[in-house]
């Protein structure tokens, strides 16, 4: 649960059309960090909420 997996993770679907595809179509933050386990990353929701405020 860390924000350099989380910084990974971003990368990763910045670079991977197919991965942002999926990750805009989550229905919910949970969603997302499912997507991201899936990958290989793993950070909470809060984690995510906190560090991918704009």
């Amino acid at each position: 649960m860390s924000k350099s997996q989380l910084t990974a993770f971003l990368a990763k679907v910045a670079a991977d059309p197919a991965l942002k595809a999926r990750v805009d179509a989550a229905a919910d933050t949970d969603a997302v960090v499912a997507i991201a386990l899936s990958e290989g990353h793993l950070f909470s929701p809060a984690t995510f909420s906190r560090f991918s405020r704009g």
